[in-house]
């Protein structure tokens, strides 16, 4: 059960008051492909990754779990198996993940941390 609530963590880990209030939602579906961006730097610290986005100004520190997600990010991924691989991980169900970390990835998205990209693009 702490495995689960370490996921539900990641969700409320990163909190963007400002992408709430002046960005339109953004969808990230189970289709969507996601990679990191390249202008973000990160810096691993114990258990855990900073994120430094000039273009954000803004630093995010993210928790061992947001951090699993992030290093799957390093290359395109569908969200579908960030799901799989999380969910045999950590034994979450896919609705538990769906409702947990989908608004993080979203999330990402908004700061341009990370990106949606096309099927047929590479990065």
């Amino acid at each position: 059960m702490a495995q689960h609530n370490d996921i539900r963590y990641v969700a409320q880990s990163v909190v963007f008051s400002a992408w709430q209030k002046s960005l339109t939602a953004l969808s990230v579906t189970i289709d969507s492909v996601l990679v990191q961006d390249k202008e973000p730097r990160a810096a691993d610290l114990k258990g855990g990754v900073v994120i430094l986005s000039v273009r954000a100004g803004s630093y995010f520190g993210f928790n061992r779990t947001a951090t699993e997600i992030w290093n799957m990010l390093a290359e395109p991924r569908p969200v579908r198996q960030i799901f799989d691989s999380l969910s045999e991980r950590h034994d979450v169900d896919a609705a538990s993940l769906a409702r947990d970390v989908t608004p993080f990835l979203e999330a990402l998205v908004a700061h341009r941390l990370v990106r949606v990209i096309d099927v047929g693009k590479r990065r």
